[in-house]
């Protein structure tokens, strides 16, 4: 592989990695805000824990794409 494609799959992984800690991010704060509502808003809660689950999701995802370039030699 050249230099150059080396360098942009270098930059894809950065972008991956920096795209997976904002999403984590903002799955800590989804997981907060659920905590915080009373018991009451059940459907609230439902919609605020498939968001997280989704996020999860979407995570893993990443993860294994990072995990993946991390392979290319």
């Amino acid at each position: 592989m050249n230099k150059q494609r080396r360098k942009e799959l270098e930059d894809l992984h950065d972008n991956l990695q920096n795209l997976l800690e904002k999403l984590e991010t903002i799955m800590e704060e989804e997981e907060e805000y659920k905590d915080n509502l009373p018991e009451n808003m059940l459907n609230r809660i439902e919609q605020s824990e498939n968001a997280i689950y989704s996020m999860q999701e979407a995570c893993e995802c990443i993860t294994s794409a990072i995990n993946t370039l991390e392979e290319i030699e």
